[in-house]
């Protein structure tokens, strides 16, 4: 055997663990917008889900009030009228109360100071769906109900349109 060979012990240098750092750091870098994304997406879409659950709590109070809009306040916090919220008008016609609360109200959260994270529109209240003049004007599918009190989904927010169906403003 020679005696000038000699095994070496194969390790990583300081270098090579600082790129195998620098790399995990980039790729996390790319990751973590993407993985925001998608969570800002699926609160928006639990928010439609939500929303889509009180139109049809809508539905079954209108069945039982001949078509007429419930009167309801905008923001009952403010206490400007002995108007019921929109939550005591259809509570009993909406089975899960979460209904009523964006995954994205946070900031805010509007959810825990007017019981919901939705405003009424309130110039329906009294109103039979499709005679008010909004709906006239525009169409039950362009006259929104309820909505975001907030653009709580990346400058954009979700509604319930006079025909029940859920969207934004755009649709």
């Amino acid at each position: 055997m020679n005696a000038y060979c000699v095994k070496k012990k194969s390790a990583f240098t300081l270098i090579e663990l600082l790129v195998v750092i620098a790399i995990i750091a980039i790729l996390a870098a790319l990751i973590v917008p993407a993985v925001n994304s998608a969570r800002a997406a699926a609160k928006s879409g639990a928010c439609r889900g939500h929303l889509h659950g009180l139109g049809i709590g809508f539905r079954l109070y209108l069945n039982d009030h001949g078509d007429v809009m419930p009167v309801a306040a905008a923001m009952p916090s403010l206490k400007l009228n002995d108007e019921p919220s929109i939550v005591e008008a259809l509570e009993s016609y909406v089975e899960d109360k979460r209904a009523f609360r964006c995954p994205a109200d946070i900031e805010k959260n509007y959810y825990e100071s007017e019981g919901s994270s939705y405003q009424y529109v309130t110039i329906h209240g009294g109103q039979v769906v499709g005679q008010g003049f909004m709906t006239k004007r525009f169409g039950e599918s362009n006259t929104p109900v309820l909505h975001d009190y907030e653009p709580f989904h990346k400058d954009s927010m979700n509604y319930l349109f006079a025909d029940l169906h859920v969207g934004d403003l755009g649709d």
